[in-house]
């Protein structure tokens, strides 16, 4: 697999690094002029050189907003629902600019609007100045009813970013929308700007902790040290979910027994979690089983859970920001994807040295991050060049 320029530094190092950023597009070319992030060094406290600690040091420690939120239900044409939920600040009236744009977030597979990622995010977007900020729950989560046997998934007719566009674009009357998310949000947002029905007033999207190749990671999976200490632990607690709901969201595995059966998830019990594979197998057959319809072979599945299978034949609708870390050990890229999303206008590809998945941690003891400044800074200089 070919590397990209500082993935071959030495760990330590990678301490201190200023972000790669490909796309050779507007979107990039303004990215590159006038972030501040572009040209920064970036330095990561020494403990969160570990992906799995800089994860526990986020979701575990640091302080959430504790953001007010009013539910809306949206129904869908299936008979299922999303909780959509405003986030609003707890200390302020300010309603915010109503010349910036809607932004709908659209977070990872096991988050929620009351996840710290989600949390600190939002209040990032609320004290930049966009007072309409609204997270998307997907079917079954955070006391969404499950009324369907059919799980959100990245791809096709059950991507709910579509329904929940349409809804804002109608009650807003067309007001300008951009999407905003991370890992399986993300992936989410990708199928969306390559399906071929964008509506007009979507001005593009900002995401990061995107699995961009699936092939790529299951071949560094199969080599990368940090299986064993990060992405192990995870998928044995995801498998525990599905088949037994004792360990994670009862509430949310006991609405899935309900409606689609236990019995359907037996197969993973037999997945020991002790060789990378079974990473695979597990998206595979879980996804498959939360699905009306399961996939036709692996190629199928890499085709449909892989951005760059969709990007590789379908151009992306509106200007996208994608931001990634070289050691997530979930998101392995490699020059093949670099040069892949160059070619697409609309794509602002940036890579970090350190961040693991979903954490960017830039200070400890309280602990920081620095994804929602670089996301929120991404949302001004997009909003400000196509909104």
């Amino acid at each position: 697999m070919a590397r990209v320029a500082f993935q071959k530094t030495h760990f330590l190092l990678k301490r201190w690094a200023v972000p790669e950023i490909f796309g050779k597009g507007p979107i990039a070319a303004a990215i590159k002029d006038q972030s501040r992030f572009a040209k920064k060094l970036v330095k990561t406290p020494l403990p969160a050189l570990n992906p799995l600690f800089a994860f526990a040091f986020r979701t575990k420690y640091e302080k959430s907003p504790n953001l007010r939120t009013t539910r809306t239900v949206l129904e869908l044409y299936d008979g299922g629902a999303i909780g959509i939920d405003k986030m609003e600040l707890p200390d302020s009236d300010q309603s915010g600019d109503s010349d910036k744009p809607i932004i709908l977030m659209f977070p990872g597979g096991n988050e929620n609007t009351h996840s710290i990622k989600v949390q600190t995010l939002c209040s990032s977007y609320l004290k930049a100045g966009y007072g309409d900020i609204y997270m998307c729950n997907y079917r079954g989560r955070c006391n969404t009813p499950f009324r369907t046997p059919q799980f959100t998934l990245p791809y096709g007719k059950f991507n709910e970013v579509g329904a929940a566009v349409k809804y804002f674009s109608e009650k807003f009357e067309d007001r300008p929308i951009l999407l905003a998310g991370d890992c399986f949000g993300g992936y989410c947002i990708v199928d969306y700007f390559t399906g071929g029905n964008v509506r007009p007033n979507v001005i593009g999207g900002v995401v990061h902790s995107v699995l961009w190749n699936a092939e790529s990671a299951n071949k560094t999976l199969l080599v990368d040290p940090n299986y064993s200490l990060y992405v192990k632990p995870w998928a044995k607690y995801t498998k525990n979910l599905l088949v037994s709901g004792k360990k994670g969201n009862e509430e949310f595995a006991q609405q899935v027994y309900k409606k689609i059966g236990r019995e359907r998830f037996a197969i993973l019990s037999n997945l020991s979690m002790e060789q990378p594979y079974d990473v695979y197998q597990l998206y595979k057959i879980g996804l498959s089983s939360l699905a009306d319809g399961a996939f036709g072979d692996e190629a199928d599945y890499m085709a449909k859970t892989s951005p760059h299978k969709k990007i590789e034949h379908l151009s992306v609708a509106r200007p996208l920001v994608v931001i990634n870390a070289d050691d997530d050990p979930t998101a392995p890229i490699d020059l093949d994807d670099i040069a892949l999303i160059e070619k697409d206008p609309n794509l602002c590809f940036w890579l970090f040295a350190c961040g693991g998945h979903c954490s960017y941690v830039k200070h400890l003891f309280p602990v920081h991050n620095f994804i929602d400044e670089v996301m929120v800074e991404c949302t001004d200089i997009l909003v400000n060049k196509f909104g």
